[in-house]
């Protein structure tokens, strides 16, 4: 986008500009906002806001960047350096103040580099100045050089400390002596004309040993180098010749570096001066509620609640489009009621917002692709060139009509006036259509009713107006779109008590079409006041729709919540009764089983006793049995034989018998068998293999004592739970746990079920109290 200078003059932008100036914090920043225009492509544009953007979410996340309240430009400085070829000390020290902060802040982006790519556009014109920070540290903060800055320099103060000791230690000799002393206005040395002198009395200076260096100001005594102090004067002299010299060798040569960075020292300017600018804008967002508009890629602009940011809160604020169903407004009113602010609002967020500013309107304003603003607003007579003014508009017009384009934005204040009415509104109308025609986006006002009729009866061309009330007599400053207005002159002369014959000879004098358009636009107002009402009151009903609403949400809440604790305290009140039943309920077991245990206690004696004497019958058989059959077993069996265990499928190799057991070896397994239970096997032994599986005393590794399969379906836990106990068995455990939960039982069913069938199980229980209870089934495996 392009402004002229008289445009940007005319719209006061630079006064707009001075609302930021107040936020900034350095010259950098202020010599960043005074460079600042419009940007020259929509790529530009984006890149600006999108740069604003990034620092504004960094600032929020993170905090400030760092900052340094010394910081200066140096720019200045540094142009003069290149004709003296000398920076002075405290020259030097702002520009190491730049560097490091520069140095910072080039930190700050680094770190941030890979969030926030825009930053890349700060990165490339900030370079790392270690170096310079580095041979800029001879120098203290009031910008003397230390002893140490060279070897040279080191030596001539060295020199001149040792230099001042003598003179002082001569002077102490001086104050000694009684009669000098007597002499004396005080016993002081005094540094003067850069000489140590003492201070004499009028009457004695003639009597003292000494020159006249100064005279003080009462005129009572003078300043005298005494003459054993001369040689020691002259020397400390010399020394500090000396010092100057070789402290402008150093600062040259410091200079001369600096002088080789000025591009890279311009370049860190530029990025605090930025880094400044976006603190202002973001504090004025911050603080103001300024947003920055969106961008399209088409000619246009959409502002939601803009304001002039000179008026502030006094402003009202202005809701208006154009450039998409129309291209050219034509806005008409009262004189004082607002239109020609209405222009120059419009124009400075336009061009705000080209800047990458941000602007005092709302979220959703838009801006698009505008290349130029044109504006022709206000009594602009050129005294110099000796225009009316009438010809000074007409020259800028015929500016605008041969620059303008379809993306431009051309701002046209009081269309028509400063000449004949009819010719005006003539002249006005046809400029209008010309600018229609050109597809130029087009704010203007008039007075004039051809302008009007022209602007109701023409397509791609709509109206508007800043609405008067006709009770105080006084405008409201709000744009009514699709409303032409009224000038009103003759409705406030009459309130103001015009006479009526004047006001009936000036109705008459307006020509039938002028009256025809004021009654159109009289009933076309009132219309607009009627469908204002009626959305006054649409809108009343919505808030009371929407307050209804809440109310019935908040009863429905309220109303869920009582709900809610109902079910609550009856489902707490239930557990309650079955906690208290089940607890009745294990008591009377109890008392159950105590009682069952009395009653049949001696019964159950008397039965044992029973059960003892059969037993031990049927012992004493079974052994003269057995002994029996392991007399013929014995006689029958002999060493190496293959033999089958009874009530086995076992069958294994007799490798010796000592009395009525045989030593049996089946596979891996050696045992001792009675020989009543051997007898002689025609399987071969290597088909003889058991099918019990044989435990591993070595037990595997990282086998838990529990497994958990609460929540999984049936096919995905059992599978899984056959698999651990198969290998908590193999490990030699005893027992382990299965959490399935409580849920409805359908897992615990299912692995009670399993170990049913699982030959090595010896039994499974329900965990009791500490141990799951119901959740958790615990599995004993045989020995």
């Amino acid at each position: 986008m392009r402004v002229r200078k008289e445009v940007w003059n005319l719209l006061e932008i630079d006064k707009v500009l001075s609302l930021f100036a107040k936020r900034i914090r350095s010259d950098l920043g202020l010599t960043a906002l005074e460079e600042v225009s419009p940007c020259d492509t929509l790529e530009s544009l984006r890149n600006r806001q999108g740069l604003f953007l990034a620092y504004c979410d960094y600032v929020d996340r993170y905090g400030d960047f760092p900052w340094n309240q010394n910081v200066v430009s140096v720019a200045v400085q540094i142009q003069s350096a290149r004709k003296t070829a000398l920076l002075s000390g405290r020259e030097l020290v702002a520009l190491r103040t730049l560097i490091i902060l520069g140095n910072k802040i080039k930190d700050s982006l680094n770190k941030a580099r890979e969030e926030y790519a825009p930053f890349l556009l700060l990165l490339k014109k900030i370079r790392d100045f270690s170096e310079e920070i580095e041979f800029l540290s001879v120098l203290d903060e009031d910008g003397n050089l230390y002893d140490s800055a060279s070897p040279i320099l080191f030596r001539i103060r060295k020199s001149e400390d040792a230099v001042r000791q003598s003179i002082r230690f001569r002077a102490q000799g001086l104050f000694s002596n009684a009669r000098l002393s007597s002499m004396l206005q005080e016993r002081l040395l005094s540094y003067r004309q850069n000489r140590f002198t003492v201070l004499v009395r009028q009457d004695s200076a003639s009597r003292f040993p000494g020159t006249v260096v100064d005279r003080s100001g009462s005129g009572n005594s003078v300043y005298m180098e005494p003459r054993s102090l001369a040689e020691l004067n002259s020397r400390l002299l010399l020394l500090l010749q000396d010092e100057e010299e070789e402290k402008r060798r150093i600062l040259s040569e410091i200079t001369q570096k600096i002088l080789t960075r000025e591009r890279a020292i311009s370049d860190v300017e530029w990025v605090i001066g930025q880094i400044d600018l976006f603190y202002a804008l973001k504090d004025i967002v911050d603080q103001q509620k300024w947003v920055l508009p969106e961008i399209s890629g088409k000619p246009l602009f959409a502002f939601c609640d803009l304001v002039h940011p000179l008026l502030g809160e006094k402003g009202v604020p202005l809701t208006l489009n154009c450039g998409q169903s129309f291209r050219v407004l034509v806005i008409t009113g009262p004189n004082t009621g607002g239109k020609t602010v209405a222009l120059k609002t419009v124009g400075v967020g336009v061009i705000l917002a080209w800047c990458g500013f941000p602007v005092p309107a709302h979220e959703g304003s838009v801006v698009g692709v505008l290349d130029n603003v044109f504006a022709d607003i206000g009594d602009e007579q050129s005294i110099e060139q000796n225009l009316s003014t009438f010809s000074a508009h007409l020259k800028n017009i015929i500016h605008i009509l041969s620059e303008a384009t379809s993306s431009s934005l051309v701002l046209l204040d009081e269309l028509g006036a400063g000449t004949d009415p009819q010719e005006g509104a003539a002249l006005g109308v046809a400029l209008l259509d010309s600018l229609r025609e050109k597809k130029c986006i087009t704010l203007a006002t008039t007075h004039h009713n051809p302008i009007k009729s022209y602007a109701l009866t023409t397509p791609n061309v709509e109206t508007a107006s800043m609405e008067f009330d006709a009770e105080t007599l006084a405008p409201t400053y709000r744009l009514l779109m699709g409303i032409p207005g009224r000038s009103n002159a003759l409705f406030i002369a009459e309130r103001y008590g015009m006479p009526d014959e004047i006001l009936r000879k000036a109705r008459r004098t307006l020509e039938e079409q002028e009256v025809s358009v004021e009654e159109v636009i009289a009933d076309l107002q009132e219309r607009n006041a009627q469908l204002d009402l009626e959305r006054k009151n649409l809108e009343m009903q919505r808030q009371e729709i929407e307050a209804f609403k809440k109310d019935y949400s908040e009863r429905e809440r309220k109303l869920e919540e009582r709900v809610e604790k109902t079910l609550t305290s009856a489902e707490q009140k239930a557990a309650s009764i079955l906690s208290s039943a089940e607890e009745e309920s294990r008591k009377m077991l109890r008392e159950l089983d105590d009682l069952s245990r009395s009653v049949v206690q001696r019964d159950l004696h008397h039965k044992r006793e029973k059960l003892r004497e059969k037993r031990k019958e049927l012992e004493e058989k079974e052994e003269k049995r057995s002994m029996g059959k392991a007399t013929t077993a014995k006689r029958n069996l002999s060493v190496g034989d293959t033999v089958s265990i009874q009530g086995t499928s076992i069958t294994g190799i007799v490798l010796s018998i000592k009395g009525n057991k045989a030593e049996v070896q089946a596979g891996a397994l050696r045992m001792d068998v009675p020989l009543a239970s051997l007898s002689l096997s025609s399987k071969k032994v290597r088909d003889a293999v058991p099918d019990t599986p044989i435990i591993s005393s070595k037990r595997p590794e990282n086998v838990p004592l529990s497994m958990m399969i609460r929540g999984m379906t049936i096919d995905e836990a059992m599978p899984l739970v056959e698999r651990y106990l198969d290998r908590a068995m193999r490990a030699g455990y005893q027992s382990v746990e299965i959490i399935h939960g409580r849920g409805e039982g359908i897992l615990r069913r299912e692995v009670h079920q399993l170990c049913d069938n699982l030959s090595y199980v010896e039994s499974y229980r329900l965990g009791g109290p500490g141990e799951g209870g119901y959740g958790v089934t615990i599995v004993t495996f045989k020995k």
